[in-house]
């Protein structure tokens, strides 16, 4: 839910800052005026940060949540105040803008402000579940213990990430000089002996006629590729806005023979990681669920699990909840249910995202061992044709 930050009056005149959570700028001032608070300014909007859109996805965060809580955590766990941790961070940072965030951090902690609030604040930079775990450590008194948490969270999230985008640079470079390799057979090579093969006046072989129907179609249909490649971008752009491409592409996407699978094991791993996190240290379960379900990027297994909110308050435990969703699997409900009856189901749960974590990369492996002689076969194969259907209209030519 979108967070809104005012500054407000009350009956007094008093002005304050307040954030108020809201799914829209119109139930915040409601909100607002049930407070008996008067807006006099609206200090940020949280609204577009919600959703997971081009923005968010191009634009560089000014502070990197990873990275600040790596510093915090030692100096928490040294037993250096916050104030005097956060102060130590911003004198070791270069960048000016995350200098000044810190800063501004720093300077709310002096007016008497909880850093949870703060955190909850800024949620362009920190993530939704980030403010609520700093809370929970608040009110619990063990916030270097908490932090120490989200940092392996973070962390995690952070390695799957790079691990995913390191693993795709050789395959990617494969599958580019692939392209450019039979993009030139058709576009260069073949024209060539194509006049040659025109100039005798015989008819070609059948695998010939194909290859050159092939190489024509490159070469005098280019602006049907152009007007295609401009529709796939258009796509992504569209896809990345939300909506309903995002909607279609997200259903499309987990039908993907091999990769769906994939994606869907991410998805759910994400999901069952945030809700160990936060059910190890105590958030509300209700809360638990809303933050986690937030982290989901994939809008048709979010919607699978829109219901789990309303079945919990209507009694049902999580297990049962979670199991309606055809999406969960198994084995994690059957692990939940088994926390759930010896009340450690943060702890169980961690242990699905573990072993689930360590199955996709087992599978990111075999995938990737697998691509790259596909790539070459294929490749193999589009030479081997080409240089046949060359090959049999030689010898054709040949022929007395």
């Amino acid at each position: 839910m979108p967070i809104f930050k005012y500054r407000a009056a009350d009956g007094d005149g008093r002005s304050t800052e307040i954030l108020i959570e809201a799914d829209s700028k119109q139930e915040s001032l409601n909100k607002l005026r049930v407070k008996g608070l008067t807006p006099i300014q609206l200090i940020s909007s949280g609204e577009a940060s919600e959703s997971v859109g081009a923005s968010s996805l191009w634009k560089r965060k000014e502070l990197d949540p990873c990275e600040f809580t790596n510093r915090l955590v030692p100096l928490l766990k040294a037993h250096i105040p916050l104030e005097r941790s956060l102060a130590i961070i911003a004198e070791g940072t270069e960048d000016e803008k995350a200098k000044n965030i810190v800063n501004d951090l720093r300077r709310g902690l002096h007016e008497g402000k909880k850093f949870s609030a703060m955190i909850k604040g800024k949620p362009s930079i920190f993530p939704p579940m980030y403010s609520n775990m700093v809370e929970a450590g608040e009110e619990t008194g063990s916030l270097s213990q908490v932090m120490a948490e989200l940092q392996r969270f973070l962390n995690s999230g952070k390695e799957l990430k790079e691990y995913l985008i390191t693993s795709s640079i050789y395959p990617l470079f494969v599958l580019t000089v692939t392209g450019a390799v039979v993009t030139l057979l058709f576009t260069v090579f073949l024209p060539r002996f194509a006049k040659i093969f025109a100039d005798t006046g015989k008819t070609l072989p059948l695998p010939t006629q194909i290859m050159l129907f092939i190489s024509s179609a490159l070469l005098n249909f280019w602006w049907l590729w152009l007007l295609l490649f401009a529709a796939f971008i258009y796509l992504i752009v569209s896809i990345r806005k939300g909506g309903k491409s995002k909607e279609w592409w997200d259903e499309v996407q987990l039908k993907i023979p091999i990769m769906g699978g994939l994606f869907h094991m991410i998805e759910i791993t994400r999901f069952i990681r945030t809700l160990a996190v936060l059910l190890q240290h105590h958030v509300h379960l209700l809360d638990t669920i809303r933050i986690s379900e937030r982290v989901l990027q994939n809008t048709y297994i979010s919607k699978s699990l829109a219901s789990v909110a309303a079945e919990l308050r209507g009694g049902a435990k999580l297990s049962a909840a979670l199991a309606k969703s055809p999406f969960f699997p198994k084995t994690a409900i059957r692990m939940l249910s088994i926390g759930e009856e010896t009340g450690n189901m943060g702890e169980m749960l961690d242990q699905v995202a573990n072993n689930f974590e360590e199955d996709i990369r087992s599978k990111i492996k075999r995938l990737l061992a697998l691509f790259e002689p596909a790539v070459i076969l294929f490749l193999a194969i589009v030479v081997l044709s080409v240089v046949l259907s060359i090959f049999m209209a030689l010898m054709k030519m040949n022929q007395i």
